[in-house]
């Protein structure tokens, strides 16, 4: 009766080490891309499907924007809905200028893990250096988002 009783214990103490290091590993990192997305195809350009609305977006190779470009992110609420809130380091913030500057009336694609998540219209050029990334999400998917671009920030930045 005894060897079972301790049998059980280590098994439960082993189960707990287990879940203590799944649990502390955080979050997994992902990978954020900025692009420039049109709707009608060309040469070199990748084809991908934004889901929310089953619209066809034809992406370009070049990264314009990408993780080295953020300073952080975070999961907030923005006029009612569930967004992600990204602020950019000085070289990002230059880059975001740019790109939204000499782009004004395209769209630009915004990946994470290779999965289109937004693809707004550049309206005019954001030159504060914040962006948000809305898609309609769920405040534990924008979590999930936000910590994993976070967790994918070189190490260097906050």
């Amino acid at each position: 009766m005894r060897t079972s009783y301790a049998h059980t214990l280590a098994i439960c103490f082993l189960l707990l080490v287990l879940l203590f290091l799944h649990c502390s590993k955080g979050p997994q990192p992902m990978t954020l891309e900025f692009r420039l997305a049109q709707l009608e195809p060309g040469e070199g350009l990748t084809e991908m499907t934004f889901a929310p609305t089953g619209e066809t977006l034809y992406l370009h190779d070049e990264v314009l924007i990408g993780n080295t470009d953020i300073a952080s992110a975070s999961a907030i609420t923005w006029q009612d809905r569930q967004v992600v809130d990204l602020r950019f380091t000085a070289e990002g913030k230059e880059k975001l200028a740019r790109l939204t500057g000499e782009h004004v009336k395209e769209r630009v694609g915004m990946l994470v893990d290779g999965r289109l998540l937004s693809a707004p219209m550049i309206n005019a050029p954001i030159l504060e250096g914040r962006a948000i990334i809305d898609g309609d999400f769920s405040q534990e998917e924008t979590l999930r988002i936000a910590t994993g671009i976070q967790a994918g920030l070189p190490s260097e930045q906050p």
